[in-house]
């Protein structure tokens, strides 16, 4: 047909020697439903011109008269403007393999085989895409070890508890001599071998209750009982070191400024680099007061998601205290003595010694890592720091996809930082309060609270608790401490040793040494595992790789599907 057209125009001389008729007629975009530059693939009878439109032969070019039809609405324009534009999106836009779905010159089979290879393609690219959304949303965060060693000045030492075996003085009170005298009308004797049973030991498994609630008074006795059969500070802290403020002598005379009073598991101790309030928040000053006459709160320049102020070099007055170096010379050192005269078997024991719990400045005593201080030794342990680092980015998460909080996103009634521990205790003293209204003599109380500091019968069947929370998440940025320990013999010669009370006796003395294993480490960091620019190039790297599928086709469909329509019918509607 096109060899018709050209022969006809030719011989009129109507087209100029510098164009040709093909480009002359592929000028014009459509004619009916085909391109033109199809219609040397297209047979005339196929086409059939002569039915609904007609070539005017009077010309010198070839002219195509359409005839007349009734208007159409905008929306009817719209439709028709929009399916061209689709379909020349389609034949002529950069997707691969589209076009031969619409090829002209292909048959049915070949048209339905290219049909059914997008499809395949189709459904590969969506099953992997669905993979990769899955994962995604599963596990939004990796973690990773940090490329960077961090210096050990830049996280605080650990706190260090101390916790003599020795809960009830035998100058105090006479286990032995209490035991079996408890009757129902709770003399003074009764009382005190039910206040020894709750601190000793040795005690524990006689299950000795009280008929009745304690009233006000009974609870202050109870905590003078413990404040005067507990060993004191000075009575078990005969010497120490911290470089940061003895330099290189043993203090004798003020070590115990540097620990303060604390409840735990194993009765009353003594904490070396404690938060203010034990970390614990203001509501619980009434309950430190008890055991603490300096307990008081004070504000923080540290905390565990901003660190300390950057500044350097750091200031090692600073609560809580860190160190510049490791090394035994660099670390807290502290002679312990413990009156075996004042031993009872009958609370402690055969058990002789200390107890050293290691843990970070923010959590709680009562879990920690649990170290026994044999006598006659030096106990050296080399403590390691292991931190935990969330990317601020990381906030948009929610805290159930990202399985941690942030300081800011999870609030504790007792404890003034979030970490897993603080919180599983936190709901566990929350939870005994719900069911027996009472909490143990060592655990935290609130301002406003007057709780029983101890069992009593009436509640022994409903004790149960949760001891595990499905919403405690660990802490996103938190630190924690491994350690490993080491002894050695202490010189029998006992006189000349750094104390200076006197000649002691064998099984009286111990030290203990707590420094750094090394200058650096390596912490590890928590951060997305797919930001939003690799799932957007993970995404538009398996358009292109399985449909060809480009900013560019995202520009064609613009083009053809929205602008050129809206163009066309405006200009339509004008004219």
């Amino acid at each position: 047909m096109i060899e018709y057209h050209k022969n006809k125009i030719n011989n009129k001389n109507s087209i100029p020697n510098n164009l040709s008729v093909e480009e002359n007629l592929t000028s014009n975009l459509y004619l009916r439903d085909y391109y033109l530059k199809d219609f040397k693939y297209i047979s005339p009878d196929e086409v059939n011109l002569n039915k609904p439109k007609i070539i005017n032969k009077d010309v010198e070019k070839p002219v195509v008269t359409e005839t007349r039809q009734q208007p159409k609405s905008t929306v009817e324009l719209w439709a028709i403007e929009l399916m061209k534009g689709l379909k020349q999106f389609f034949y002529q836009g950069s997707l691969h393999g589209v076009k031969y779905i619409f090829e002209p010159t292909f048959s049915a089979k070949e048209r339905w085989t290219w049909i059914v290879i997008m499809i395949i393609s189709m459904i590969v690219f969506s099953v992997i895409m669905i993979q990769l959304f899955c994962k995604w949303t599963s596990t939004p965060f990796v973690n990773v070890i940090d490329s960077v060693p961090t210096p050990i000045w830049a996280v605080p030492f650990p706190t260090v508890v101390i916790c003599p075996h020795l809960h009830v003085k035998m100058s105090y009170a006479n286990i032995s001599e209490l035991k079996g005298k408890i009757s129902q009308n709770l003399c003074c004797s009764s009382l005190q071998e039910f206040f020894a049973s709750m601190v000793c030991p040795r005690m524990t498994n006689d299950k000795k209750f009280l008929d009745t609630r304690l009233d006000q008074s009974e609870i202050i006795k109870f905590k003078d009982f413990i404040m005067q059969a507990s060993p004191t500070c000075g009575d078990i802290i005969k010497a120490c070191n911290w470089p940061a403020k003895h330099a290189a002598y043993w203090e004798t005379d003020r070590c115990c400024e540097l620990f303060q009073p604390i409840f735990t598991n194993y009765g009353l101790c003594y904490a070396f680099n404690s938060l203010p309030l034990n970390a614990m928040t203001n509501d619980t000053l009434s309950w430190q007061k008890s055991f603490s006459d300096n307990a008081k709160p004070a504000a923080l320049e540290w905390d565990l998601d901003t660190g300390y102020p950057k500044v350097f070099p750091p200031d090692l007055t600073m609560k809580p205290f860190r160190v510049m170096a490791s090394g035994e010379s660099n670390g807290l050192s502290v002679e312990l003595f413990l009156n075996d005269s004042e031993h009872q078997l009958d609370c402690e024991g055969n058990s002789l010694g200390f107890t050293v719990l290691i843990s970070s400045p923010t959590d709680h005593v009562y879990t920690s890592t649990v170290l026994r201080l044999p006598m006659d030794r030096m106990t050296t342990i080399e403590v390691t720091p292991l931190t935990y680092k969330t990317d601020y980015s990381l906030r948009s998460v929610s805290a159930y996809k990202r399985q941690c909080f942030f300081q800011n996103e999870k609030k504790l009634q007792y404890y003034m930082f979030y970490t897993d521990s603080n919180c599983k205790h936190d709901m566990l003293v929350r939870e005994a309060r719900k069911m027996c209204n009472c909490v143990l003599f060592n655990w935290p109380t609130k301002v406003e609270e007057q709780l029983i500091y101890a069992y009593y019968a009436e509640s022994e069947d409903e004790r149960g608790t949760r001891h595990e929370s499905r919403s405690c998440h660990p802490s996103c940025n938190d630190i924690i401490y491994a350690s490993q320990v080491f002894y050695s013999d202490l010189t029998k010669d006992l006189e000349n040793s750094s104390h200076k009370w006197g000649k002691l006796r064998p099984g009286e003395v111990t030290q203990i040494n707590v420094h750094f294993y090394d200058d650096m480490f390596l912490g590890q960091h928590r951060h997305a595992q797919y930001d939003d620019f690799y799932f957007v190039g993970a995404i538009g790297g398996l358009l292109s790789l399985f449909l060809g599928f480009s900013i560019i086709s995202v520009a064609e469909l613009v083009f053809f599907v929205l602008l050129r329509p809206f163009y066309l019918v405006f200009r339509e509607r004008r004219h």
